[in-house]
């Protein structure tokens, strides 16, 4: 197996983790501890968001995001020096998909934990305006963390396209591939529906590692 192959096949896991860790948060503690039940108005109370702030959820949040980030950037150099010979145009906006969802990540879990550190200063030397800087955090947060959805569905198809043409990998994981592309177009549309990702990538992320590791 080639080094670059065998480091894509290993993103390709981390990210795996990645969504298990948010799954965790999302489906279990943030709603039975936290009081984030309805994704689509909870986190838009600014109260419970700052008590959420440094709790062991948002923590490991925002560093899987961060882990995520930096997997989505070796995922897509791998993918792209894999299909590099065969669809040249194709695998280099499969890494410039990979890169932007990797930019997005990483700069959502920036907000998470620099940026929420950034927020508490400024909400200590501002305190009558505690809510307006939590506001305009979680505001930067939202639009990014769309970008890193975005951009997976983007890599996600982008990389069915190209199964379907070269058959690198089964066609099952084609078809997948496009159902990806669902949490990205929902997000225009209603923002919280692409949350879906969280489930939909384990599956995805998980058979490509695997595949990589076994065609590589």
């Amino acid at each position: 197996m080639k080094s670059l192959d065998k480091a894509a096949a290993n993103a390709a896991w981390f990210i795996v983790a990645c969504m298990l860790v948010h799954n965790m948060n999302a489906l279990w503690l943030e709603p039975t501890y936290l009081g984030f039940v309805d994704k689509a108005r909870d986190y838009g109370d600014m109260a419970k968001i700052l008590n959420a702030q440094f709790s062991f959820s948002f923590l490991t949040s925002g560093t899987a995001h961060i882990v995520c980030g930096f997997s989505m950037l070796v995922l897509g150099l791998g993918l792209k020096e894999r299909f590099l010979g065969a669809h040249p145009v194709g695998a280099q906006l499969l890494m410039l998909a990979a890169g932007l969802s990797g930019l997005g990540f990483l700069l959502t879990g920036m907000s998470d934990i620099p940026g929420a550190v950034y927020a508490k200063i400024l909400r200590d030397v501002n305190p009558d305006r505690w809510e307006e800087v939590l506001l305009i955090n979680t505001m930067i947060r939202s639009v990014v963390n769309v970008l890193a959805i975005v951009g997976l569905s983007w890599t996600a198809g982008q990389l069915a396209w190209l199964t379907r043409k070269t058959r690198a990998f089964p066609p099952w994981f084609g078809w997948y591939g496009w159902l990806m592309l669902f949490p990205g177009l929902a997000s225009f549309v209603f923002p919280p529906i692409g949350f879906s990702y969280l489930q939909l990538t384990i599956v995805w992320a998980g058979a490509l590692g695997w595949y990589l590791r076994k065609t590589g």
